[in-house]
């Protein structure tokens, strides 16, 4: 079988500006194959025209079928010819050419190219002017050209990426039980006979005399036959259930126009239920039915800076302060007489020591200056111990304090962990007296240190107020945490560590309190950080009792008449609308005795306090 040789491209283009015989002939006879002068590559631009133009006839509104060859052979003629003489044009006038382009220094320097070289002399003309042609003939597509934000794809990422913490680790661990009516009730037997720990001198005696003989039953010796009774305490819970709920809503247009990248109404419907979670944890730890007490006027004393503060400026005469409590939903006001004290205004710092409130999370320190109460005060510092130390420039503007109380508290609101250890739920006629925590020390004053858990375990354990109570977790903070394990490195305590040669690349180092040991029960007592605990508190948590009782399996209950449940509501406008609620009763304390509070505690353990 023979083999076809393609002619080449410089015998095409010889072809193209060969002489006018030719084309004449072509023109005369509309024969290529059988012209004198037909050359191969000749007959294979005559082939190709003729096959390339044989569909011409499937384009007319009369003619649906492909041209025959004695047709399409004129046409190839007609075409062959045509191409020649642009080939010749363009290389015998070449100004002609490119005098159409918008770009004059363009068209000078391909004409003079082609002129002197059509080949390399045009390449190198075109390589040097790539930048000049760029500029004038704007025609260049760039990241930015001719469009800002470029022809280019967006790469975003598929589904909406949700990055904020969904942290609730009392809503998961407190356990949740079924409630009905409107309130929850308990009946609670709070001690009997012998079973405090300590009362010295005042211990019921229960040793008698033989029960006397004889005598018959009647009414005047029945009773001296029988030993003396014993004494309990006892108290009644009757705690209200409250209504919480919260609403997300989105706009048609936005579901329709999320289609393709996300459900909207879904990722809406998401959020709501993680924003309930949050909210309930919160919820758990503080909320309160009534409004925090205003603080007390706090003490002021000046003293010498130290070597590493700043001695107050701005000052006149005396330095006035005063105090407001926070809880998360509000600040409280302040009294009107401020805690004061005069200074020196250039080598004094003044400590103020804060009067605690009860169910408080942290509190704010607002300054003034003046011989006589000035009328502005302006924000210090909001911190979680109970000293603080005023020191360096004095605000001169800012926040000034509420002039009354923001919400701290809220007729709906439920009864939380601090709240009812602290005893604030008692004050708001919620809870008993009786109902408060084992241990509670509102002014710790100190940071969080071994000395001041086991002061408490102590204290929950034989004091006057103990219950035997055993706790197995305490919640703090991040830095008090830290505090707790800079405790434990820097105690007096001697340390031996043995690291082989062989692990000297798998040493970790840093120092973290997991549990601690309790002195007195020998059980261990495991620490947890809560990430929206306020720095300044931590819960000593007992979540059964120590002394399993068959009628009482849980300390805390969260106790739901209707748990959550979401509602879509009906469409009445442009938008589409849901709802989650529930209703009962969170973190109720059947047994706040066996629990402990501790708050005031301070993040820096020397002076300046903060």
């Amino acid at each position: 079988m023979a083999t076809t040789t393609l002619p080449s491209a410089s015998e095409l283009f010889d072809t193209l500006k060969g002489g006018g015989s030719d084309n004449r002939y072509a023109k005369r006879t509309g024969q290529f194959n059988s012209a004198p002068t037909t050359t191969k590559a000749k007959d294979y631009l005559a082939s190709s025209l003729r096959g390339a133009v044989k569909g011409f006839g499937m384009l007319g509104a009369g003619e649906v079928t492909e041209l025959s060859d004695k047709k399409a052979k004129p046409r190839a003629n007609a075409s062959l010819e045509m191409l020649r003489k642009i080939t010749n044009k363009g290389l015998s006038d070449p100004m002609k050419v490119v005098q159409n382009l918008r770009c004059k220094e363009f068209g000078s320097q391909v004409a003079g190219a082609l002129q002197m070289d059509p080949m390399f002399q045009m390449r190198q003309a075109l390589n040097e002017m790539q930048g000049t042609y760029s500029q004038f003939t704007g025609k260049s597509f760039t990241t930015t050209s001719p469009l800002s934000s470029g022809f280019v794809p967006f790469d975003l990422l598929p589904l909406v990426r949700m990055i904020y913490p969904v942290y609730t680790p009392l809503r998961n661990k407190i356990p949740r039980v079924p409630g009905q009516g409107t309130t929850h009730r308990a009946k609670i037997l709070s001690s009997v006979t012998g079973s405090q720990p300590g009362n010295l001198g005042t211990v019921q005696r229960d040793s008698i005399a033989e029960l006397p003989a004889g005598g018959g039953i009647g009414p005047t010796n029945w009773p001296n036959q029988l030993p003396p009774s014993g004494s309990q305490t006892a108290y009644d819970l009757n705690i209200p259930y409250r209504f919480f709920g919260l609403t997300e809503s989105i706009t048609w247009l936005s579901q329709f126009a999320g289609q393709g990248f996300d459900d909207i109404y879904g990722v809406a419907s998401l959020v709501l239920l993680q924003e309930f979670m949050l909210l309930e944890e919160r919820d758990n730890i503080a909320a309160t039915s009534g409004n925090l007490a205003v603080p007390a006027a706090p003490t002021c004393v000046a003293r010498t800076a130290g070597s590493n503060e700043t001695a107050i400026t701005n000052a006149t005469t005396d330095v006035l302060v005063k105090i407001t409590a926070l809880n998360y939903w509000g600040e409280t006001s302040t009294v009107t007489g401020p805690g004061s004290c005069a200074v020196n205004n250039t080598t004094q710092v003044v400590d103020v020591t804060i009067a605690p409130v009860a169910g408080a999370l942290a509190y704010r320190v607002y300054v003034g200056t003046g011989a006589s109460q000035p009328t502005d005060f302006y924000l210090d510092a909001t911190i979680g111990g109970v000293k603080y130390t005023v020191q360096g420039p004095l605000p001169t503007s800012g926040t000034t304090p509420p002039v009354s109380d923001t919400g701290t508290g809220s007729a709906n609101d439920p009864e939380g962990i601090i709240t009812q250890l602290s005893g604030k739920s008692a004050s708001n006629g919620v809870y008993p007296a009786d109902a408060a925590a084992g241990y509670y020390n509102a002014s710790i004053g100190t940071t969080l240190s071994t000395d001041v858990v086991v002061t408490a375990l102590r204290a929950m354990w034989d004091s006057s107020t103990g219950y035997l109570a055993d706790p197995r977790e305490i919640i703090c903070e991040g830095n008090d945490a830290a505090n707790l394990a800079l405790d434990v490195r820097e105690s007096t305590q001697n340390y031996l560590l043995q690291i082989q040669q062989s692990e000297m690349a798998n040493v970790t180092t840093g120092v973290a309190v997991a549990e601690i040991q309790n002195p007195i029960t020998r059980s261990t007592v495991a620490t947890m950080v809560h990430p929206y605990l306020p720095q300044g508190n931590a819960i000593l948590m007992s979540y059964t009792l120590p002394q399993p009782q068959n009628n009482i399996s849980n300390v805390i209950e969260t106790v739901m008449v209707q748990d959550y449940v979401t509602i879509g509501w009906p469409v009445i406008d442009a938008t589409f609308r849901q709802s989650i609620f529930r209703y009962g009763l969170q973190a109720m304390l059947y047994a706040p005795q066996f629990c402990g509070l501790l708050q005031g505690i301070q993040a820096s353990g020397t002076t300046p306090y903060s």
